[in-house]
């Protein structure tokens, strides 16, 4: 039996959030990967604040050791995500960058333990072997990107375990908090020195970057909260599809059959998982 549930939803969500935030970051290339993380931390702080104010709930949080674990690495994946964007076709970044699934299921066996049925490493593996496929032999690759992608990747993986641990102490909106203090002094300090100024329009895109970074942040923390990682973080491969509609219409990136092949391999992989049984499907969280 097929089922969904609150939390794919708000994975899904989330996935459209941030398929909408690579086209900003890809139009707005010409600036540096440090200065966008600006704008969208110092958006991002802004709206946390506020949202904490009305929860009233304690700013910090409680636990501050995994709250400060997250923050890092959710900052250097995204920087180093908005470097392989800026470098490499959109749908390439995006296809390398959502190998994360596989690097967090790998991290919950241990820190979590998590434990996954051979069926859902299978599926896994169908997923992988698409990306694969969509990625390709690409000439315009070069290996320096392709390492920051999966740098990148795994970091998300650290971030994704963090918020998982973190799921019974802490509000949503906390967690999300500790991505922009702790990368707004960073990429603060970096703008002062080596300020790029955004171009008419690009104002506006810079913003909106900040408001969609906080809806994807929003509903990915939301799912990750209510069930297990492996039965959400999967939902991430249709960003995939996302990039290669969009990388197609606004950039002109063209695919052949391989990456067609891919792209069915990758749905392959997400509708299979989603054949679970609904005693797997649903935790124990602190009401939020």
């Amino acid at each position: 039996m097929l089922i969904w549930s609150k939390g794919k939803s708000y994975m899904l969500a989330s996935t459209g959030f941030y398929a909408v935030l690579n086209l900003c970051v890809k139009k707005l290339s010409y600036l540096p990967a440090l200065e966008l993380l600006f704008f969208r931390s110092a958006i991002s702080f802004l709206i946390c604040g506020f949202g904490i104010w009305q929860a009233g709930v304690y700013f910090f949080g409680s636990n501050h050791k995994w709250l400060i674990i997250r923050g890092i690495a959710g900052v250097l994946a995204l920087w180093l995500y908005f470097i392989s964007i800026q470098n490499m076709p959109l749908a390439s970044a995006v296809a390398i960058q959502y190998t994360s699934p596989v690097f967090t299921a790998l991290l919950a066996t241990f820190l979590l333990t998590e434990k996954m049925s051979k069926w859902k490493w299978f599926f896994f593996l169908i997923s992988i072997v698409g990306v694969l496929l969509i990625k390709g032999f690409d000439s315009r690759l070069k290996l320096e990107f392709v390492l920051i992608g999966l740098v990148s990747a795994f970091c998300s993986a650290i971030a994704y375990n963090a918020v998982r641990k973190l799921h019974k102490s802490e509000h949503p909106l906390v967690i999300i908090m500790y991505f922009p203090m702790l990368a707004l002094p960073v990429s603060g300090y970096y703008c002062a020195m080596h300020w790029v100024q955004p171009i008419g329009w690009d104002w506006s895109l810079a913003i909106l970057m900040g408001i969609l970074t906080q809806a994807g942040q929003l509903c990915m923390t939301k799912a990750i909260q209510l069930e297990r990682l492996e039965n959400v973080t999967f939902l991430n491969y249709a960003g995939i599809i996302f990039a290669l509609i969009l990388g197609f219409s606004f950039f002109g990136e063209t695919f052949d059959w391989i990456s067609l092949s891919g792209i069915l391999l990758v749905m392959a992989g997400i509708f299979l998982n989603l054949f679970e049984r609904k005693k797997d499907e649903t935790v124990e969280v602190k009401p939020i």
